[in-house]
């Protein structure tokens, strides 16, 4: 039982228990999962080099490739990383365009390089590239215009306590570029009725009403 593999969903169960501070007693009594099999999952997690919040972030493929490495050493050989650092000159001067964002970007990459990383990881790498370069971002905004409005690329996940189970919800980003002011809300999905109430609760919060408001379709 404790060699026998598990499920993304039960891995993601047990990394948001740890996030939360259980301990491996507590998460064998809300999971099913005994000891043995926790145990050394823990010990993957920790040979991965990521912590607990890092490794959250990353997709079902992502955290499945990261976790069967076993040492971060090898995940720098990674081809999705090696061909990720090709493109960073690229992404840089695409993003020093007015209207192109991140999640542009990561649309083009994905549809060149279907097995490539997820939103949030495309992200975190590029802004690594960009801070280790020192390079900073300059754009033309003029306050109160405009109001950018995207989904985050990963869902948010929480357990719930009564069933166990793992549920995934959107999570819409608002944000006034000119200031950097932003809202996030999670969703309970990206239906139209929840996507106009956050709208309107985004607007509450920013006490003001923008000339236009910039949407980003849902994938």
């Amino acid at each position: 039982m404790a060699n026998r593999p598990l499920n993304m969903q039960k891995i993601r169960q047990i990394l948001l228990f740890l996030e939360r501070g259980f301990s491996q007693r507590s998460i064998e009594r809300e999971t099913g999962i005994n000891r043995r099999t926790i145990a050394s999952y823990l010990q993957r997690f920790a040979d991965s080099g990521f912590s607990i919040a890092e490794l959250l972030l990353f997709s079902d493929a992502e955290l499945k490739a990261y976790l069967n490495a076993g040492k971060a050493e090898q995940i720098e050989k990674d081809p999705r990383r090696i061909h990720l650092a090709s493109q960073f000159s690229y992404l840089f001067s695409e993003l020093r365009r007015v209207g192109v964002t991140r999640q542009l970007l990561w649309q083009e990459y994905i549809n060149e390089y279907p097995d490539g990383f997820g939103y949030s990881r495309f992200c975190k790498l590029l802004q690594e590239h960009i801070r280790k370069q020192g390079a900073t971002m300059r754009f033309e905004h003029e306050p109160g215009k405009l109001l950018q409005v995207d989904f985050a690329g990963d869902m948010l996940h929480y357990v719930d306590t009564d069933s166990g189970e793992l549920i995934a919800c959107p999570v819409l980003v608002a944000v006034l570029p000119f200031s950097g002011y932003s809202y996030v809300e999670a969703l309970v999905n990206a239906s139209l009725p929840q996507v106009l109430r956050a709208l309107n609760n985004a607007l509450d919060y920013f006490g003001r009403v923008p000339l236009s408001v910039k949407a980003y379709p849902y994938r």
